[in-house]
C-alpha cells in the first residue's frame, strides 16, 4: 500500500535537499499528477526553514504564468508542511548542459520564456534571488519553467503620474547560491529585479558555452564575480553570433546601473537577435582549394581584411569591459583588496603580510562597507598569528572577521576564520558550527575542510583528522598551505616521518617558503637527521630570517651540547618574535649550562611573562599549567606550585612531559622524593636519560641514587624528543 499525505497519493521520490523531499505524487481529487514538495519534521528543520517554506507558497500564489511552476495546494498534516506544484514533465536544464552547449535557437528560445517569467514576477514584486540552471526545468515541448522560489523577496514599485517610468524601492540583501550569485548580493547591497537579470545572464553565458562565467571556489569565486570578467562567449563557442554575446554581456554587467533594467527589454533585444541575420564571432574563414597557391593568396587576402576591421568590430562587451574597473564599488578599494589578495596567498614572507594587511586596510578605510576588505583583514591577521604566535592578533582577526559578518552573511572566509579562533580557545562545539556554516555557503571550501580536520585534531579524534585533511588536500593540490597545516598536525601527534613528507610537498610548490624550511628543519632533529636539518634551517635563514628557523637551530646546538652557538641563535630568535615561551625556556636552559646565571634569571622571567599571557587565552592546557608551576616554584611561591602542577597532572597524568616538569617543579621546592617518583614515572612512559642529562634543572634528580637505582631497571632507549 502505497503511502499518503492528505489527498495525494506519492507514487517516487524524484528529489531531496536540506529542507525536505519532493515526491511525485497522484491527487486523488483532481485525478492528475503533482510535484509535492514535504518539509521534513519541525524537530528536524529550524524556525528559518518553516518561514521560508511558507514564504514560497505564499509568494507562488500571486503567480500564474506558464513559465512558472504553478501552486496547486499548501497544508500542513502529522507534524509537516507540504507544498502541492503541478509536476512538470522533462529535464532540469544543469541535467541537460552536462552534454555541452545548446544551439543559438534553443538559447533564444529558452532565454524569451526565463525572461517572460522574470518579467512576469517582478511585476508583481517578486525577484527570485537564486536564478541557476538546476532551478529551470525544460519540458519535452520545450518549455521552459522556473522553480523554487524559496529565496525569493519582495519589492514595490512605484510608477510616477508624470511620466511613464517606474522607480524601485529595493529589498535587503539575501542568501543564494555563489556561482550565480551578483556582485550586489556578494556585497549585501540593496536588491532589486535587476539580481534576476544577472542570474538571467549566467544561465544564458552557461547554455552558450557549456561553462559558467566565473569558475573558482571560495574567496578566489567571489573575487572573480565582483572584480574579474568571462572570457567572451564567442571564444567558447564561435558559432554564437555577436549579437547575442552583447545581450548576454549586458545582463552580466557587475555594476546594475548598466544591465538591463527590466526583464521586459531583455525579451526587445532577444527577439531582434532571433530575427537579426547571424553574425558569427569567427570571421575568416578560408575553403579548401585544389591549388595550393590559391589557398595561399586567400588566406593572406582574407587575413589582411580582418587586420583592417577586426580592432573596432573584436571589441565585444567582455573585452571592453574587461579593460574598465568593476564599478559596484569604488575601484581603488576594489584594486587595493585584490592586491592583498595575491600578497596573502605567500603569507610565510612576512613582507609580504604585511602589505596584505595594508591594502586591505586602505580598502576599508576607503570604504567601510566593504565586507571583502574586512575578512581578508581576519584571514591576514590569523596568518599573522601562525607566523609569531602573539594572541594579539587573534582578537585582530576574529574583530574584523565580526565586521564582515555585520556586512553581509555571504563569505565562507568569514566563519573559516572565526572557527580557528574558536578551536584555539578550545570551544570545540562552537567551532564546528561555524565550519558548517561555511561549508553550507560553500559545500567544497578547501579552507573549512582544513579546519574541521584541525578541529578534529584537538579534540583528539585522529582517524577524523587524518581523513578530512587528506581531503582538503585532495581538493587543492596546487595549494600549499594545506600541506602545511596537514604537516603541522602530523609533527603534533609525533608522526615525523609523515610530517616531512607533507612538508617536502610544501617545499616542492614553494622552494622558497622558509617557513617550510624552518619546520622540515625541526622535524629533521627528531628523525635524528642533524645535518640535514641543519641544512633546511641554514636555507631558511638566508631566505627569511625567522624566530622559527633560529629557534629550532639553536635547540639542534643544545643537543649537540654547543651551548653558546644555541643561545645565539635562540637570542636572535626572540628578537624578532620575543611571544613564545618555550623559546625564553630555551634560552634560560642554554645560560644555564654555560654558568651565566644572570643571563638565565631574565629569560626565566620572559617564560614566566608569556606562560600568563597564554594561560589567560588557553587556561586549561597541562603544557602551560606546568611550566607556571616550575616557574612559581623557582620563586617559592608554593601554594601556587602545587595548585598549578597538581591541576596539570590530572589533565594528563600519563603524559611524559607533564611528569617530567612537574618533577623539576618539587624539586625547586625541596621535595626531592615527590620528584624522584614523578620524574621515574616519565621515564616508565618514554622519557630518555639523554633528555634528563640534558636538562640543567634535574641534575641532582639524575645523580641521586634512588633515581639511579630506579632507572637503571629501566631499558628505555628512546631518542631524545623535543
Amino acid at each position: 500500500m502505497q503511502a499518503t499525505l492528505s489527498h495525494y497519493r506519492i507514487l517516487e521520490q524524484i528529489g531531496a535537499g536540506g529542507m525536505g523531499v519532493v515526491f511525485r505524487a497522484r491527487d486523488e481529487h483532481l485525478d492528475r499528477d503533482v510535484a509535492l514538495k514535504v518539509l521534513s519534521s519541525s524537530r528536524e528543520v529550524d524556525a528559518n526553514a518553516h518561514k521560508r517554506f511558507h514564504k514560497e507558497a505564499l509568494t507562488l500564489s500571486r503567480l500564474n504564468h506558464p513559465n512558472i511552476a504553478t501552486l496547486h495546494d499548501f497544508g500542513r498534516e502529522d507534524g509537516s508542511d507540504f507544498l502541492v506544484e503541478e509536476f512538470i514533465e522533462g529535464r532540469s536544464l544543469d541535467v541537460i548542459l552536462v552534454c555541452g552547449p545548446v544551439s543559438e535557437k534553443q538559447l533564444i528560445d529558452i532565454g524569451l520564456q526565463l525572461a517572460e517569467g522574470l518579467d512576469a514576477a517582478h511585476k508583481h514584486g517578486i525577484i527570485h534571488c537564486d536564478l541557476k540552471p538546476s532551478n529551470i526545468r525544460i519540458t519535452p515541448d520545450s518549455r521552459a519553467k522556473i522553480l523554487d522560489f524559496g529565496l525569493a523577496r519582495m519589492f514595490r514599485r512605484h510608477t510616477t503620474a508624470t511620466a511613464d517610468t517606474e522607480t524601485l524601492t529595493e529589498v535587503e540583501s539575501s542568501g543564494g547560491t555563489l556561482p550565480y550569485m551578483a556582485p550586489e548580493q556578494l556585497l549585501g547591497d540593496a536588491l532589486d529585479p535587476r539580481t534576476d537579470i544577472w542570474g538571467l545572464g549566467c544561465v544564458l553565458y552557461e547554455m552558450a558555452t557549456g561553462k559558467r562565467p566565473f569558475s573558482g571556489s571560495g574567496t578566489a569565486l567571489m573575487d572573480a564575480i565582483l572584480h574579474r570578467f568571462p572570457p567572451p562567449v564567442t571564444k567558447g563557442n564561435p558559432r554564437i553570433s555577436l549579437s547575442l554575446e552583447a545581450i548576454i554581456g549586458k545582463c552580466i554587467d557587475k555594476d546594475p546601473g548598466k544591465r538591463y533594467q527590466s526583464a521586459k527589454e531583455v525579451i526587445v533585444d532577444l527577439k531582434r537577435a532571433a530575427s537579426a541575420p547571424v553574425a558569427m564571432g569567427v570571421r575568416v574563414r578560408v575553403q579548401r582549394h585544389v591549388r595550393t597557391l590559391a589557398f595561399v593568396l586567400l588566406a593572406a587576402a582574407a587575413v589582411t581584411l580582418a587586420i583592417r576591421i577586426w580592432p573596432g568590430l573584436r571589441r565585444t562587451w567582455f573585452e571592453a569591459r574587461a579593460r574598465e574597473p568593476a564599478a559596484t564599488r569604488s575601484a581603488v578599494p576594489h584594486e587595493m583588496y585584490l592586491a592583498g589578495m595575491k600578497q596573502l596567498e605567500r603569507w610565510d614572507k612576512p613582507e609580504s603580510l604585511e602589505s596584505a594587511i595594508n591594502s586591505f586596510d586602505e580598502a576599508a578605510r576607503l570604504d567601510p562597507g566593504f565586507a571583502l576588505a574586512f575578512s581578508a583583514l581576519g584571514e591576514a591577521y590569523w596568518a599573522k598569528y601562525r607566523l609569531d604566535r602573539n594572541s594579539k592578533w587573534i582578537d585582530e582577526a576574529e574583530k574584523n572577521c565580526r565586521r564582515a559578518a555585520e556586512l553581509t552573511n555571504t563569505i565562507p572566509a568569514v566563519y573559516v576564520v572565526l572557527a580557528r579562533v574558536h578551536n584555539s580557545q578550545g570551544h570545540y562545539d562552537l567551532a564546528l558550527q561555524e565550519v558548517q556554516r561555511a561549508q553550507e555557503l560553500e559545500p567544497h571550501n578547501g579552507d573549512a575542510l582544513l579546519v574541521q580536520a584541525a578541529i578534529y585534531g584537538s579534540m583528539g579524534r585522529e582517524k577524523q583528522a587524518g581523513e578530512t585533511y587528506g581531503k582538503a588536500t585532495a581538493l587543492r593540490p596546487e595549494h600549499w598551505g594545506g600541506y602545511y597545516e596537514f604537516g603541522a598536525y602530523l609533527f603534533r601527534t609525533q608522526r615525523y616521518e609523515e610530517a616531512a613528507t607533507q612538508f617536502r610537498r610544501v617545499l616542492e610548490l614553494t622552494p622558497d617558503n622558509a617557513l617550510a624550511h624552518a619546520t622540515l628543519g625541526g622535524v629533521l632533529q627528531l628523525l635524528s637527521k642533524p645535518a640535514e636539518a641543519e641544512s633546511h634551517l641554514k636555507t631558511s635563514i638566508n631566505l627569511q630570517p625567522s624566530y622559527v628557523a633560529y629557534s629550532n637551530l639553536g635547540v639542534l646546538y643544545y643537543n649537540q651540547r654547543r651551548w653558546a652557538e644555541a643561545a645565539e641563535m635562540i637570542k636572535k630568535g626572540l628578537d624578532l618574535n620575543p611571544s613564545d615561551w618555550r623559546t625564553w625556556h630555551n634560552l634560560e636552559l642554554a645560560y644555564e649550562w654555560l654558568g651565566k646565571k644572570d643571563d638565565a634569571d631574565h629569560a626565566f622571567d620572559g617564560e614566566r611573562i608569556r606562560l600568563e599571557e597564554a594561560a589567560k587565552l588557553t587556561p586549561d592546557d597541562p603544557e602551560i599549567e606546568v611550566r607556571l608551576g616550575v616557574n612559581y616554584a623557582r620563586a617559592k611561591l608554593k601554594d601556587k606550585t602545587v595548585s598549578y602542577v597538581e591541576a596539570a597532572l590530572a589533565r594528563s597524568p600519563d603524559d611524559a612531559s607533564v611528569l617530567v616538569n612537574a618533577g623539576e617543579a618539587y624539586e625547586k621546592l625541596g621535595d626531592r622524593t615527590r620528584a624522584i617518583e614523578l620524574v621515574s614515572r616519565a621515564v616508565a612512559r618514554g622519557w630518555t636519560l639523554a633528555q634528563l642529562e640534558d636538562d640543567p634543572g634535574l641534575q641532582g634528580i639524575v645523580h641521586d641514587p634512588r633515581f639511579v637505582a630506579i632507572a637503571s631497571q629501566s631499558t628505555n632507549g628512546r631518542s631524545p624528543a623535543r
